[in-house]
């Protein structure tokens, strides 16, 4: 694994390199990984897709999204992901819901994978933050995943009162017309936004209490990575705080404009 792609997943999984090998344990409870997957599924109802869709799902995870949406409409999901314990786990998932033959997972870098044209119906990108940049930047790399007439899902927020927040991971946020003048720089068409405020700080909850579980049964095996262990466990608390104070949860639905 390279350097950058190593970089690449511990900036989405909030963490830091040293426990990267240790965050398969630690969420090992958490299938959605903090997707808001009922607003997806939601959005996703709306858009039409049936057996010959095609979805692309940019850091899948352990592939919640892409095997409940394989399972609800019948379409075709790639799902990317750079961590390969997560990928097995996404296989597993996908057996046991018995659609295997709908959903294919990969091991890239989401980065890298952008760099290629697609042509999709339907691309997600799921509480991975700002991942790409500003969510200019975002749409920018998602429009090139999908062809004219496509759609567009990312599951994010905006910040309720302010229009920056100087802190790490948190740079691309602006306020809610501002983020919508981004999302929409393209002239495509923005057809739902949904509030997922209360969706989050329920999947906040359970993650806080799950991680800080699954953290001290990590510490009491690996006693030498007790300080790395606990200030992920700090910072995980610390942002969790922040997103709550600063944070308005939030799924957007776009169609890529007609060229």
């Amino acid at each position: 694994m390279s350097e950058q792609t190593e970089q690449s997943i511990a900036d989405s999984l909030e963490a830091n390199k040293r426990i990267l090998p240790y965050m398969p344990y630690l969420l090992q409870d958490m299938w959605a990984l903090g997707c808001a997957l009922e607003s997806i599924i939601t959005a996703v109802g709306s858009v039409g897709l049936h057996h010959k869709s095609k979805v692309l799902d940019l850091g899948c995870g352990k592939g919640a999204a892409s095997v409940q949406l394989a399972a609800e409409f019948r379409c075709n999901v790639l799902g990317i992901d750079a961590t390969e314990p997560f990928l097995k786990d996404a296989q597993t998932k996908a057996s046991e819901h018995k659609v295997s033959n709908l959903c294919e997972f990969v091991q890239e870098d989401i980065l890298e994978y952008v760099k290629t044209e697609h042509h999709f119906d339907l691309v997600i990108l799921a509480s991975l933050g700002g991942i790409f940049g500003s969510f200019k930047n975002t749409i920018a790399s998602l429009r090139s995943q999908v062809k004219n007439g496509g759609y567009m899902i990312i599951d994010d927020g905006y910040l309720r009162t302010r229009n920056s927040l100087n802190r790490k991971g948190y740079g691309h946020y602006k306020n809610n017309k501002n983020t919508l003048k981004e999302l929409t720089s393209y002239n495509d068409k923005l057809i739902k936004e949904i509030n997922t405020t209360v969706i989050s700080r329920q999947i906040n909850d359970e993650f806080l209490q799950e991680i800080e579980r699954r953290g001290k049964e990590l510490i009491t095996k690996h006693p030498e990575i007790k300080e790395e262990i606990e200030a992920y466990i700090l910072l995980q608390y610390e942002e969790c705080k922040v997103i709550d104070k600063e944070i308005e949860g939030a799924l957007w639905l776009l169609q890529k404009s007609l060229e």
